[in-house]
């Protein structure tokens, strides 16, 4: 029997603000064990394969990610958004179909990203490695049909609001990953980056699939006319995720192919760029995971009652502020000995690329929340023209400000492109669907601000002994900001308080 019997409990159905802090903790703590795996992945990284092997490795990651949004037709964010409507007015049978229809189009799309990858490997190929063809950007192909198999048992647990699944299994992907990576790179330096790919790519798919075949069991059918024709109406409305995952990893795309042609760029200077990136940016997309994988279905859920979804965003602004500040703030006084920890003092150049892009960081803990209005909405046409706009900024932003100031501007780069999404969702957010941020979530967020502007201001011209001193007093405030207003708003802190104040009791 399947687990959809047990579908509806306590726990899936659960949307209170203790809820939300709760798996905004659950994913927190899994983020971090993703952290530290990361961080000991990509210390081995740099050891076994130097500032080269770093770029090498982002420029394989760049193109596998563009053949997954080219290919993968909006079906993940359409699917997500679906179960979870089905989670609150369908029967198991409606979902075990449904389930069905999206796992035989996941199938399909795993054909086209193959297509692709032979039709545009010899472009990739001259694109990155200046050669006619180079067969490892074939390699790619199971690397991709990997991901896109994962990601489609992943949107269906979330919508189904597996959350807790979905964050075990963020956290064995982020140890399988280390395990059949590093042992390539070891053994077999550059040489072993493909296959470690490889392996780490399909050991995420096959982690999806234990814990999601469980739940429905495992059923396509790819030559069914019916069972396509159902599934034709989410490729429609996926065009323009589509299109916004091209515009975004045409983006990814352009990056490495700019700084790699940009005078006497190498390699090893994309690397350093990635390094800065991996500690701004890729570490702040795991503190958002928890976003997608419980935020979004609880939104979609709600999305034709403005009330509540004025509610639940402005809940869920909170808590990302309230929780990412005072460890963002933490994160950027101890940056310089989490650069040499992690990458060692050769890395050290991207240090204040890193500072001038914790606010990337920041900003997107309001813009985030807001962002998946549209997703809700299912208004792909006007996340395609957010996604674009931004991605254009974006790139000429980066353009501009490395060409002038190299590492530092692109770490300005992020923060101001931040900046300008948080104005833009703002406005249609505002003016499209009424949805605006609430008085006192403006206060947390200026709150939280200032804090880190001042440490921020303290780290790049200050001496050690202020940048500590003051730096901790501006942590001390936020965190102590933050656990007043978490405890105010939530049972769930207030019992381990009062579990700790009852242990301390006993030990006396």
């Amino acid at each position: 029997m399947s687990e959809l019997e047990n579908l509806h409990n306590e726990e899936t159905n659960d949307t209170s603000y203790d809820h939300v802090l709760k798996y905004t903790g659950v994913f927190g703590g899994v983020q971090g064990l993703k952290t530290l795996m990361a961080f000991a992945r990509n210390k081995l990284t740099s050891v076994f394969l130097g500032e080269f092997g770093m770029g090498l490795i982002g420029v394989y990651n760049s193109i596998s990610d563009f053949l997954v949004s080219a290919s993968n037709m909006g079906l993940p964010l359409n699917a997500t958004q679906r179960a979870g409507e089905l989670f609150d007015e369908g029967s198991n049978e409606e979902i075990e179909h449904f389930v069905m229809v999206v796992r035989t189009w996941v199938l399909w799309t795993a054909v086209f990203a193959t297509v692709l990858c032979l039709c545009a490997s010899p472009l990739l190929s001259f694109y990155f490695f200046k050669n006619s063809w180079d067969y490892h950007v074939l390699l790619m192909i199971p690397v991709a049909i990997s991901f896109l198999l994962a990601e489609g048992e992943c949107a269906i647990l979330k919508g189904l609001r597996q959350v807790r699944k979905v964050a075990i299994i963020e956290g064995v992907v982020a140890l399988l990953t280390i395990v059949l990576t590093i042992p390539f790179y070891y053994y077999m330096g550059l040489k072993g980056v493909v296959l470690g790919l490889i392996f780490s790519t399909l050991s995420s798919f096959i982690t999806h699939g234990i814990f999601s075949f469980r739940l429905v069991s495992y059923k396509v059918s790819p030559f069914s006319k019916e069972v396509l024709r159902e599934g034709f109406p989410m490729l429609k409305r996926g065009i323009p995720y589509v299109l916004a995952g091209v515009s975004t990893t045409g983006l990814n795309l352009f990056i490495p192919a700019y700084i790699l042609n940009s005078g006497n760029t190498t390699m090893s200077d994309f690397g350093l760029f990635k390094a800065g990136s991996i500690l701004m940016v890729n570490y702040a997309s795991m503190a958002f995971v928890a976003l997608e994988a419980d935020f979004f279905p609880r939104l979609s859920s709600v999305n034709q009652d403005i009330q509540r979804m004025n509610q639940t965003i402005n809940q869920q602004i909170k808590v990302c502020l309230l929780v990412i500040a005072p460890v963002l703030i933490l994160y950027i006084l101890l940056l310089p000995t989490v650069i040499s920890l992690q990458f060692g003092e050769s890395f050290m150049a991207i240090l204040s690329m890193s500072l001038c892009a914790c606010f990337y960081t920041f900003f997107r803990a309001l813009s985030l929340p807001l962002g998946y209005s549209t997703l809700a909405k299912g208004d792909s046409m006007v996340f395609l023209a957010i996604e674009v706009a931004y991605n254009i900024f974006f790139g000429v932003v980066l353009w501009l400000l490395y060409k002038s100031f190299g590492l530092v501007g692109a770490g300005i780069a992020y923060s101001v492109g931040a900046l300008y999404d948080i104005v833009v969702i703002l406005l249609v957010c505002r003016y499209r669907y009424k949805v605006k941020v609430m008085r006192n979530t403006w206060l947390i967020f200026f709150f939280q601000f200032i804090c880190l502007l001042v440490t921020f201001l303290l780290c790049i011209s200050s001496t050690i002994e202020l940048k500590y001193f003051f730096g901790g007093v501006a942590f001390l405030a936020s965190f102590l900001y933050s656990i007043f207003h978490l405890s105010k708003r939530s049972d769930f802190l207030r019992h381990i308080y009062q579990h700790f104040i009852h242990s301390s009791g006993n030990c006396c």
